[in-house]
């Protein structure tokens, strides 16, 4: 599977998950992939996901048999309040198959995030 694919797998699950389409205000809307819209976008809070590693992990006859990817899945709100979105993206990401890696709180312009990164491998 190639990263693109594996970008839709993730896109998928997320939407495709009742809980968490319910605590974001416009559903499927408010996922975004690589980039949130401007800073006036005035539905909030979002969920922005973008592979940021894919690293070849086990090579064999010369040819790439394994890499490991990693996704960060970025929670954007005005008042912090991420907690119940985060434990349903954990929860759809390692249905996915996919292990949390590390979650890191992020403010700015005016916005407070968690940043959560999930790794899997795949091929074979």
């Amino acid at each position: 599977m190639e990263t693109s694919e594996l970008e839709a797998t993730v896109y998928a699950g997320l939407i495709a998950d009742e809980i968490l389409m319910g605590l974001l205000p416009e559903g499927a809307e408010s996922v975004f992939h690589l980039q949130a819209p401007s800073d006036e976008y005035p539905r909030t809070p979002i969920i922005v996901y973008s592979p940021i590693s894919d690293v070849p992990v086990l090579h064999a006859d010369n040819a790439e048999e394994l890499h490991r990817v990693i996704i960060r899945i970025h929670i954007i709100t005005v008042d912090g309040a991420y907690d119940e979105i985060y434990r349903a993206v954990k929860r759809v990401m390692s249905e996915l198959g996919f292990t949390r890696v590390q979650a890191t709180p992020i403010a700015g312009r005016g916005k407070k995030m968690l940043a959560a990164d999930f790794r899997i491998v795949i091929g074979g």
